[in-house]
């Protein structure tokens, strides 16, 4: 008996398409996990490796010495990338002004902490609005149970 081979699965794109869904739903459920937990590290971890995940048809820009021909730098070319720096560098430096503050001044401490909070989420919520400039976060339509909650049909 000869078995049909199904080609409903083995569409590259289909493959592809699915695997980065299901991986950045995972991601996102950990993510979400770190961020109740107040795991500022976990969480912004998590953030980097779902921007890792979209930017896999991002072009890389690839500097080389004219005489050498040698790689000296490879970087991303988007505006995105600059963003995405911009707030893990803010990440960072929020991190480091928290475990500055001083022990016996749990106020300055208690502010630096909510600083640092910010920063993450920040980068959490910039890194959804980049799914959904490109098209894989969750689809917005008009009528749907959930458009109820906010006086919809």
């Amino acid at each position: 008996m000869a078995f049909k081979k199904s080609t409903a699965y083995n569409t590259p794109n289909l493959d592809a398409s699915l695997g980065l869904i299901f991986r950045l739903n995972i991601l996102w459920a950990k993510a979400d996990n770190h961020a109740e937990a107040g795991d500022y590290d976990g969480w912004n971890v998590l953030l980097d490796r779902v921007y890792c995940n979209l930017l896999y048809r991002e072009e890389m820009v690839i500097d080389t010495d004219p005489k050498t021909k040698k790689i000296t730098g490879v970087s991303l070319s988007d505006d995105d990338e600059r963003v995405y720096r911009y707030l893990t560098t803010n990440i960072f430096k929020t991190k480091a002004a928290y475990y500055r503050a001083p022990m016996n001044k749990p106020r300055e401490k208690t502010i630096m902490k909510s600083r640092w909070y910010r920063a993450v989420m920040l980068k959490d919520i910039w890194t959804r609005k980049f799914m959904q400039k490109l098209k894989l976060y969750l689809k917005e339509v008009e009528q749907s149970p959930g458009s109820s909650l906010f006086g919809g049909g």
